[in-house]
């Protein structure tokens, strides 16, 4: 008879998030090397009711010693979530990260038999037991704060100051790894260090004065005594102070994303509407003001639209701080938007930065280095229409503007034409409007014949046969595909690349990537069941980012000068594949 075993509902639908499909052998258990418990993933199913279990699986509330059998498990975080037994954290012996901190976990002893441990987050002080083994420990350690009284006060008095409007005499500045609220009037969130700005004069109009003129916006930023973004709204929003840089969880959960610097002083840099320049005051309440050790800073501000739709309806925007050596060099132009709708803010892109705001017809004169684009012509575009209507405005668009130009077709996939649909019966017939094949037919993007309506539709992918009905989303929307896609596409065109081309990546090197080069704000998941993120510091070169488990790379620039603005970071890193 078939061994069976029990697992928590809740570990069921962490398995499917994390890792897109479902168990279906035990096997299976051994592949997984990252588990998050608060990973999303938008094609995952949402209730244990909808989890086909194998045989060999049966509910079993908080059964969770499976993730014992996970003996290639990296990374393992969990949150919110009581557990009676993590003897099952001794046979995770790859782990190098690992997070309980939300946790009931408190016997220190286990983590003494992770021999590849480098990072461990854990709860209060007060939760643990045995801690003597901590200071056995070579690994990093960071322990939650104590949910204790503050200066005589309980936390809840504590929150209850903070509430109160104009109370600088609150609780104290606050911290990394803290949460504050704010409201603005204005279009923008501005952060500064009081101790770096202290040549202005209190009550002057420093908004009016010095920054209104997107110019003068871009001169500070690039200078970093004062910086800002502009959120395309007033509103209510939620910051969330971090330390280092994003991961990729984060990215893909925020996808919206810019980063600029600043200098520190005094201990500490203040927050505030964009507003409150116009009567220069640095006595801020302490739930705007953050303290962080003196030095310069490089600040990654990454969002994500809301629920409801709307920028600035209770929005969540994360703040990575990660200290640097020196000031590094930014070269934005003018404001930073921290929005995606290109019709609600227009700026000049002089910069490595100014890409975030950069559409697919400037990606491929950039990557692909050509002067004048070729698109279809109606008629041709009339052909696709008798199988697929209405198209969404955007895919018309790059049709008509763009998808014909030669130099998009001389790389690795095959883009689809609009004359292929009257040859391939396949593609007439699919639940989805296919734009882009992989050159060996294994993945296909494409949308859905239901969203065909809309402007800027997600995109989907499905893998291995022609038939095959499982789609999973790609991206958001189709414009942001089309940037993805074609940076892609253009790394296996370009004149100058690396010398063995694709390369393995650790983790430290990969955190040398994002911290020297500008991440771009788009990113393909799921193709060729791969997560891409992109980064680049100049116009024409690119590096790619590939997450399957593993790390690997590409990277690579259509000019001379690019290619060694890029390996002035590059050089040295990944190991050839």
């Amino acid at each position: 008879m078939m061994k069976q075993y029990g697992i928590d509902p809740r570990l069921v639908l962490w398995i499917q998030k994390n890792t897109g499909h479902d168990l279906q052998t035990f096997s299976d258990l051994a592949k997984i090397k990252c588990l998050d418990s608060r990973k999303r993933n938008f094609s995952a199913v949402k209730n244990i009711e909808d989890v086909r279990l194998p045989s060999w699986l049966v509910v079993k509330e908080d059964d969770f010693s499976l993730i014992g059998e996970m003996t290639k498990l990296k990374q393992l975080s969990l949150h919110d979530i009581a557990i009676d037994d993590y003897s099952f954290l001794t046979r995770c012996r790859c782990l190098s990260t690992l997070d309980l901190q939300d946790t009931s976990f408190s016997d220190c002893r286990l983590l003494a038999e992770l021999p590849a441990l480098k990072k461990v987050l854990l709860p209060a002080y007060s939760q643990l037991k045995y801690t003597e083994v901590l200071e056995q420990l070579s690994c990093l350690k960071e322990i939650k704060e104590e949910k204790a009284e503050r200066s005589g006060e309980t936390e809840q008095a504590c929150l209850e100051k903070k509430s109160s409007v104009g109370s600088p005499a609150s609780c104290g500045p606050l911290r990394l790894g803290d949460t504050a609220h704010l409201s603005i009037d204005g279009m923008g969130i501005v952060l500064f260090s009081a101790e770096v700005m202290k040549s202005v004069i209190p009550g002057s109009d420093f908004l009016a004065q010095e920054f209104t003129v997107p110019e003068q916006v871009g001169a500070h930023i690039r200078k970093g005594d004062i910086t800002a973004f502009c959120t395309g709204t007033g509103g209510d929003f939620t910051l969330w102070f971090r330390s280092g840089y994003p991961d990729s969880n984060a990215e893909k959960e925020f996808p919206v994303m810019i980063r600029l610097a600043l200098e520190v002083r005094g201990g500490s840099l203040q927050f505030c509407d964009l507003f409150w320049l116009s009567n220069w005051n640095t006595d801020f309440p302490q739930d705007q003001i953050l303290s962080l050790p003196d030095g310069y800073y490089h600040i990654t501000a990454c969002t994500k639209r809301p629920e409801s739709g709307y920028w600035g309806d209770d929005q969540i925007i994360c703040l990575y701080f990660n200290k640097l050596e020196e000031m590094p060099e930014l070269t934005w132009p003018k404001v930073p938007y921290l929005f995606t709708e290109a019709s609600e803010a227009e700026q000049d892109e002089t910069g490595a930065q100014g890409q975030n705001r950069r559409d697919y017809m400037e990606t491929i004169r950039q990557l692909y280095g050509v002067e004048e684009l070729q698109g279809y012509t109606e008629e041709e575009i009339a052909i696709v229409k008798q199988y697929f209507d209405p198209l969404p405005s955007v895919l018309e668009e790059f049709w008509k503007r763009a998808a014909r130009t030669e130099a998009i077709h001389k790389v690795q996939d095959k883009w689809i034409k609009p004359g292929d649909f009257d040859q391939w019966d396949w593609l007439r017939n699919s639940d989805y409007l296919v734009i882009l094949i992989e050159n060996q037919g294994c993945c296909r993007a494409g949308i859905r014949r239901k969203d065909l309506g809309k402007t800027d539709p997600p995109v989907y992918v499905a893998a291995d046969e022609i038939d095959d009905c499982k789609w999973t989303l790609c991206t958001g929307t189709l414009s942001g595909f089309l940037q993805a896609a074609l940076a892609y596409e253009a790394v296996f065109a370009f004149p100058f690349q690396g010398k063995d081309f694709m390369y393995w990546l650790t983790e430290a090197e990969l955190e040398t990537v994002r911290s020297d080069l500008e991440k771009q704000p788009f990113g393909l998941y799921g193709w060729l069941g791969m997560d891409m993120s992109f980064y680049s510091n100049a116009f024409d070169n690119m590096v790619v980012i590939m997450d399957c488990g593993d790390l690997e790379m590409l990277y690579g620039a259509a000019s001379e000068t690019g290619y060694k603005k890029l390996m002035e970071v590059m050089e040295g890193l990944g190991e050839a594949i």
